[in-house]
Formats: structure tokens, sequence, C-alpha cells
């Protein structure tokens, strides 16, 4: 009866410990407001329509909480991918939201909220970055079907709508029915993203989030307690 008892006044303190245990990433957030500095793009990635193609590189500032990332150091030489052909990258650090995707299978986060995007929705975002999850930074730059950074680069682009001197449109790789993501990805929007013309918005990641076995450990015990508490309420 004792150890009965002290199971169920325990379970409380024993969830909210594995709850908070559990990665901060995992719960939903809306677009959070930072900084993005443009710091230029990856050498030998090849052009197209004669303009250079991602993975860039920037530095970070005030994402870390919704990335996942302790602290508040700024992340520098993150990748970044260039969404759209129609605007380019601001030069300087500027003032920038991030949207968290929701329909990562692995590592759920954001709350659907797009409207801080420059569209408004997730579907075209999502599958632009399943095709830079295939990225191969050792392919050829030149071969159909390759997953190197001008094909990419031209797919997205020609998924956003993009057109090079007014006419025809750049490459097209094939998606799969189903895209699942394997990484948490994030929209990079400038805060004036509806009013500003020359605004990129660029795709970043992080690591898809694993808990801890300590978590997993909390979490068996605050269940068997629960279990306990239940098996006891039964029999009585």
């Amino acid at each position: 009866m004792t150890i009965i008892r002290r199971a169920a006044l325990l379970l409380p303190s024993v969830l909210l410990a594995a709850s908070l245990a559990v990665p901060a990433a995992l719960f939903a957030q809306a677009p959070v407001l930072g900084t993005v500095d443009f710091n230029g793009d990856v050498s030998g990635n090849g052009t197209v329509g004669g303009y250079a193609v991602s993975p860039y590189k920037g530095t970070l500032t005030g994402f870390n909480a919704q990335f996942g990332v302790g602290g508040a150091t700024p992340l520098n030489n993150a990748i970044i991918w260039c969404v759209d052909f129609q605007h380019w990258a601001n030069s300087s650090a500027d003032s920038y939201f991030s949207t968290a995707f929701t329909t990562n299978a692995n590592g759920i986060v954001g709350n659907g909220d797009f409207s801080k995007t420059r569209r408004n929705s997730q579907a075209d975002y999502k599958k632009a970055a399943w095709l830079i999850e295939q990225y191969d930074p050792t392919a050829a730059l030149t071969g159909a079907g390759l997953y190197n950074a001008e094909n990419i680069q031209g797919t997205i682009w020609n998924m956003f709508g993009g057109t090079f001197n007014g006419s025809g449109d750049f490459y097209t790789l094939s998606l799969p029915t189903t895209i699942t993501l394997s990484r948490n990805w994030y929209v990079l929007s400038d805060d004036n993203v509806n009013r500003e013309a020359s605004s990129q918005e660029y795709l970043t990641s992080t690591p898809s989030v694993v808990p801890e076995p300590s978590t997993y450990a909390l979490m068996g015990v605050g269940l068997l307690a629960l279990g306990v508490v239940s098996r006891r309420r039964k029999h009585a």
C-alpha cells in the first residue's frame, strides 16, 4: 500500500521531468524572428542561367531555441539554399523569420503557420527540401538526373516560377509521390517579405531530433508508475 501510494504521489513529478527532458524542438513553434547574414556561396557548384547556385553559407542569429541548439551564439557558416530566382540575397545582415515545417517524420516542429513565408503554405518548400536532401556534392556538374547543385537549384527555381531572360524553364528533376524528410527544415523569410520585392528566401535544416536515452528512461519510469496505480485501482 505504501509503495503504491508513493508511486501515485511521484507520478506527476516523474511525468513532468520526462516532458522537460524531451528536446524543445519537438514542441510546436510559431515563426521566430532573428537575423540572417549572407556569407556567400560554396565554391565549385556551377551556375544556372549564368547565376551562382546554392548551397550558400550564412550566419544565423536568434534561431537557436527553435533549431534545438543551446545558447545564443550565432550559427556561423550555416548551410542555406536559395528558394526562388526572382529575388536575391542581401549583402548584409537583415531581419528574418524562421518558419518550421510540420510534417517531418523524424522530428515534429512548427505549427503549420506559414503566414511569414512568400508562399503561405508548406507544399513547394517541402518538395524543395526533399530535393536538397538528395544533394550529392561529388556528382558531376553536368548530366541528366544527377542530384548536383545545378540540377537541384534549377529544379527549385523552376518550381517557384523562375525564368531566365524572360523565357524558358529551368531544369526538372523527378519527385516521389510521397515525400518523407529526414531532417528538420525551416524557411527563412525576410520580415518584410510581402513588401520587399528583392528579398530572397532560404531553406535551412538541422539534424532530426532523437531523444536521449535518459529521456526514454524517465518516460519508462512514468509509464511504470502509471501502470502500478492503474493495476491497484483495477484490483480494488
